[in-house]
């Protein structure tokens, strides 16, 4: 195969998923209908794992005489609750690829190698791409400037960053790190990519003003995703990518995140009322005709890059975490 010819059919990352296969008495479900069930099982119970620490949080703050009627309408509070609360799912996805999978963490794309630039390289690009999608929907009219936020706190402001790069890994990790290469053992790489994205898309259907272009454009979303992980060999810059995406729209921007409301944030964007085709409505820009665009160059341009070289069993386990 040339390798500098486009891989539109993602034939080079399969060598990662055949080594997958390679793991001596692996598990990895065959039936696509009993994994999937497996998998939204395994989100409900993480909800509901979530939702109990929750309660026993917020007891705890009654007891530290900190009332729910505060913490619960204040956003800050009530977006840490939430984000410090997906390490939740973390250890529950890594629980599924051992003891249900059984296989190593390396086959979740979670590799030491080149992490730090790879993470460096997720940032750039995710803020890059949010930025974007802001100056398009500006100049369409579908946003409006209102200035810069004062009076911020910065431990706040470092504890919501920290928070965002805690669930941005923690949604990557279960949809692409476990569903997709979960998929990807026993079917094609490219049915895989699309099976973690649709699934990806549908975890935000209760969000606020959930629509069908929302639907498209989170799918887009995990699409990009999902070939950065390829592409890279990492899981790393997806991770990234999605955190900072997150943070820049939420506590940069000052923007719905998936319809869900943020507190602090740098700049003040609100939406117009008008050209919501452009700029998402209630949902937020994700549900925009400018986050469409700006995806769909995203993953053209990943599936014409090169692909690194990570596919051989000695790069995987020596540097797997």
């Amino acid at each position: 195969m040339n390798p500098m010819k486009p891989d539109w059919k993602l034939q080079k990352a399969a060598p990662d998923f055949e080594l997958i296969r390679a793991v001596p008495e692996n598990r990895v479900c065959k039936n696509l209908f009993l994994l999937l069930l497996i998998f939204w099982v395994y989100i409900f119970v993480t909800i509901a794992a979530e939702f109990a620490c929750s309660f026993v949080a917020g007891i705890g703050l009654q007891f530290a005489g900190i009332p729910a009627s505060e913490w619960k309408e204040n956003a800050d509070a009530g977006l840490l609750l939430q984000q410090f609360l997906t390490p939740v799912c973390i250890v529950m996805t890594f629980v599924c690829c051992r003891c249900i999978d059984n296989r190593p963490f390396r086959t979740m794309y979670l590799t030491r190698r080149k992490l730090l630039p790879d993470y460096l390289g997720g940032t750039l690009l995710g803020f890059a791409m949010m930025s974007m999608i802001v100056l398009a929907a500006w100049a369409g009219g579908a946003l409006k400037f209102e200035g810069t936020a004062a009076g911020n706190s910065p431990v706040i402001m470092a504890l919501l960053f920290l928070g965002w790069m805690i669930q941005g890994f923690s949604e990557e990790l279960t949809c692409r790190g476990w569903l997709m290469t979960s998929v990807g053992t026993h079917h094609s790489v490219w049915f895989a990519v699309i099976v973690s994205a649709v699934n990806f898309a549908l975890l935000h259907f209760s969000n606020n003003g959930f629509s069908a272009f929302a639907v498209v454009n989170l799918f887009l979303f995990g699409i990009v995703a999902a070939l950065y992980v390829l592409k890279t060999g990492s899981l790393w810059g997806a991770a990234a990518m999605h955190s900072i995406w997150n943070w820049a729209q939420g506590n940069f921007f000052g923007m719905q995140v998936s319809g869900i409301g943020t507190g602090s944030t740098v700049l003040n964007f609100s939406q117009t009322g008008k050209a919501a085709w452009l700029g998402g409505g209630t949902f937020g820009l994700e549900a925009g005709a400018a986050t469409t665009a700006v995806l769909i160059i995203a993953a053209v341009i990943l599936l014409l890059i090169p692909q690194r070289s990570l596919q051989n069993e000695e790069e995987h386990t020596n540097g797997a975490i």
